[in-house]
């Protein structure tokens, strides 16, 4: 019998929580369809004209150290690419 009214006990507290929120949300569609129709059909109090926005100009770190870096990689690449034909390739011949 224990177990049984432990069942009833969980089985009214699981319809204590789930059954209210479903009829909450059944009766509210036609509350907000009204308020909704009446906030769409009502004019801005104040209307304010929208601002243009200004250019901004692009920062330090976008200007210069974007181009260094890119000189720097080619240059190592370049270096890289010497380095190799000249101590690496030059080393070893095909007989």
């Amino acid at each position: 019998m224990k177990e049984s009214l432990a069942n009833v006990v969980r089985g009214l507290a699981v319809l204590l929580l789930f059954v209210p929120a479903p009829l909450a949300v059944v009766g509210a569609p036609a509350a907000s369809a009204t308020s909704a129709a009446q906030v769409v059909a009502a004019e801005p109090a104040v209307v304010v004209p929208e601002a243009a926005e200004a250019e901004e100009e692009d920062p330090w770190t976008i200007r210069f150290l974007a181009p260094a870096v890119v000189v720097i990689c080619v240059l190592a690449l370049v270096g890289a690419l010497a380095y190799y034909v000249v101590r690496i390739r030059g080393r070893y011949r095909a007989v």
